[in-house]
């Protein structure tokens, strides 16, 4: 039985708090590297060195496909520092020839039983784990990478499969297109053309200087008129002109007219690989509802198009426009044509990869800055949680002696807009977390929600734009919904969100409406103004993190997490727009129908809350102020300002239930909570913390604490948890009182 796993640094690495950053970082100077490479021997050289930082101890084998004829295997000769050449592979039935027939990567922990299990030879290797990955190009095979390792206490893991096959992939282009470019360019006779096109050294150019090159070419070539590549997501029916050459201007708008009709390809067309001709004297093409009303236009009477798919990113085509008498293409024509899609091909999957690099760099970025919320979050959480909580707890004491009704209205926004802050909060602190689904929570009147938001929208749309000299009309439309279920803090800062954004659309005032509706089994809410709109251009990136057109005024974050709290209610965000004419944003909550509603809790009576409660709480103002609070429902209360403080109160007063805060100088409250136990195993204990990023798996593994109570907090909020822990006892009615 093996002792120990060791695994390969690549899961030190990924293991790692920066693994995600610094493994990206690699793949970008890991393509730089393969890419600047000038010949063969240096892309495996580069490749070798590269895996060599990762796999320490594993032996690295590189085995290539010669013409597809036969297999010759590459290792590192330590004598001359260089990948070399040391033998052809002559066997037929091995897992390395598994591998490059079913052009798939095989992982093992086992070597000798996978091969016996595939009736394969083990070619006398003493592997006791082996990789492979194939090296193939639009389903070309041009090879493999092998490691293996002898040694059965290390293992390679699935992330190592993942790794490698990004990075083989990427050394596969690179190798296919210098393979290409160093095969055309030694070419003689026609194919000299591109001895000018392409002279030495041009492959370390930019890829759109190297495809411009290549269309001037062919355009040079005899009866070509046009050439041009055209491009469109595989996920928007939307064609754009990636380059093209053209003879004279009669044809600068022939790539405009031409994206007119390439909608009409079909996917299976694109998926393609094989080039089509059209010529004006075929009476049945599949082309000519393409190509025959602009090729008339135009004068051109044959063309070619070449299909093709870059991965799951793109469709494109090759467009080939010709002025000629024959009616077929020539075999060394068709040769030549072939050989610069080839590289056409090779250039744009090139550029894809740049762009996706790119793509996961600026994710990259946006993640730290992510990281750096979520760290400024945390550490000022605490201190931010315990000044609301002083305020939640001083306003709920006014409200009971003060009953005037000119202050209650006052209070309640006060009380209100102090417990969305907390929620606020909490969702900094947790923005790179794993967000709780909202399920399980209360039932809200969205109607009620909205003219919530307006009342504390109101000074900005009244006060502050009588100051500025605006009028800002408020159309209110509230229909008759049902309830939907959730976080109402939540839900409310989405809505105060979009209200914000309108205003901020209508500098100089214009109308903003709220509409609720119901529609089958979902509330809709509509949120539009008369503003200057969002352009069409960026209209589906608004919802990404830290994506703003304010400048410096906004920080991205508003609308992305706004999108993030609908889709934890199970629902949808929707957005449209007319520049200078307004937005609207529509949203969609599932309902919550009669038979669905939860049954409520009943409330504890009043007297049995009347608790012997010891508080500990290093903070003088919360703990005086939740004294208060508990004192005002009856309690008799203790409080100590640490634990060694609280262990002396707690021994000697015979306290019911203890609240401690988590966070406190010297012994922290879980350990006090652990010396409670030592003392009276029965009393329960509550942490009371303003960090709010516990797990909630450590209330059933740990036998100290029995709840969490998190600030800021209210007085209803804490007998709920309460009353909850004596609940689940089973001993509600049993509860202690100060009789």
């Amino acid at each position: 039985m093996k002792s120990e796993k060791i695994f390969s640094s690549l899961n030190i690495l990924l293991d790692n708090v920066e693994g995600t950053n610094l493994l990206l970082e690699y793949l970008s100077e890991f393509s730089r590297r393969i890419f600047s490479s000038r010949d063969f021997k240096s892309i495996l050289n580069n490749f070798y060195s590269e895996l060599r930082k990762i796999y320490a101890n594993q032996h690295i084998e590189f085995v290539l496909w010669h013409n597809h004829q036969r297999l010759v295997k590459f290792v590192f000769d330590e004598r001359n520092g260089r990948v070399a050449p040391v033998e052809e592979f002559t066997e037929v039935n091995s897992l390395y020839n598994y591998v490059l027939e079913k052009q798939q990567p095989v992982l093992t922990n086992n070597y000798r039983q996978f091969c016996d299990s595939q009736g394969l030879t083990d070619c006398g290797i003493p592997a006791s784990s082996w990789l492979g990955i194939p090296m193939t190009v639009r389903g070309k095979v041009q090879g493999m990478v092998v490691l293996w390792d002898e040694n059965p206490e290390r293992y390679f893991l699935l992330q190592d499969k993942q790794f490698l096959s990004v990075v083989t992939n990427v050394v596969s282009f690179a190798i296919e297109n210098l393979s290409l470019y160093e095969y055309i360019v030694e070419k003689n006779g026609s194919y000299k053309i591109f001895e000018t096109v392409l002279p030495k050294g041009i492959y370390r150019n930019s890829t759109k200087s190297i495809i411009n090159h290549l269309l001037t070419a062919v355009l040079g070539l005899h009866d070509v008129q046009y050439t041009g590549i055209f491009l469109r997501s595989q996920y928007y029916d939307r064609w754009r002109v990636l380059s093209e050459k053209y003879e004279g201007k009669e044809f600068s708008h022939l790539g405009l007219e031409l994206m007119k009709h390439l909608p009409q390809l079909k996917d299976e067309q694109l998926n393609s690989q094989d080039y089509l001709y059209w010529h004006e004297q075929y009476l049945s093409h599949p082309l000519n509802s393409i190509l025959q009303d602009t090729a008339k236009k135009f004068r051109l009477n044959a063309a070619m198009l070449f299909p093709f798919a870059i991965g799951q990113s793109y469709y494109g085509v090759w467009v080939i426009g010709f002025r000629r008498d024959e009616e077929e293409v020539s075999n060394e024509e068709m040769q030549l044509f072939q050989f610069v899609f080839y590289l056409l091909v090779q250039l744009i999957e090139k550029k894809a990869l740049i762009e996706r690099k790119n793509k996961y760099e600026a994710y990259m970025k946006h993640l730290e800055k992510m990281k750096l919320a979520g760290e400024l979050a945390s550490g000022s959480a605490h201190h931010l949680n315990n000044i609301l909580s002083v305020i939640l707890a001083k306003t709920q004491l006014l409200q009971r002696k003060l009953k005037d009704p000119r202050f209650q209205k006052d209070l309640q926004t006060i009380e209100q807009v102090a417990l969305d802050g907390a929620q606020a909060v909490r969702r900094l602190q947790s923005l790179t977390n794993v967000r709780e689904d909202a399920s399980e929570s209360t039932l809200i009147d969205l109607n009620k929600l909205v003219q919530e938001v307006v009342e504390i929208a109101r000074p900005r749309f009244e006060r502050e734009a009588q100051f500025k000299g605006i009028v800002y009309d408020l159309k209110l439309s509230l229909g008759k919904i049902y309830p939907v279920k959730g976080d109402s803090a939540g839900l409310r800062e989405v809505l105060l969100n979009l209200v914000n954004n309108a205003l901020d659309a209508m500098p100089k005032g214009g109308q903003l409406s709220i509409q609720t509706t119901l529609k089958d089994n979902d509330v809709l809410i509509f949120i539009s103004d008369t503003g200057v709109g969002i352009p069409e251009n960026i209209r589906e990136r608004i919802f990404e993190p830290f994506f703003t057109t304010k400048g410096e005024k906004g920080n991205g974050l508003g609308l992305s997490i706004a999108a993030e709290i609908i889709s934890r209610h199970r629902g949808k965000i929707y957005v449209d727009s007319i520049p200078n004419k307004g937005s609207i944003f529509m949203i969609e909550l599932p309902a919550v129908m009669d038979k669905d509603l939860p049954s409520l809790e009943p409330a504890p009576a009043a007297d049995q809350f009347a608790f012997k409660v010891l508080l500990v709480d290093d903070e003088g103002v919360v703990r005086e102020t939740l004294a208060e609070m508990l004192e005002d429902e009856g309690c008799e209360v203790t409080m100590a300002k640490n634990a060694e403080d609280a262990v002396l109160k707690f021994q000697k007063y015979q306290c019911d239930l203890v609240l401690t805060d988590l966070s406190m100088p010297g012994v922290n409250g879980y350990e006090l909570a652990r010396r409670i136990k030592e003392i009276n195993p029965n009393v329960p204990v509550f942490l009371i913390t303003g960090w709010n990023q516990l797990d909630r798996k450590f209330l059933e593994s740990n036998r100290v604490i029995d709840g969490i109570i998190e600030k800021p907090f209210n007085m209803k909020q804490i007998k709920q948890h309460i009353t909850k822990f004596w609940q689940k006892k089973g001993n509600l009615q049993r509860l202690p009182s100060l009789d």
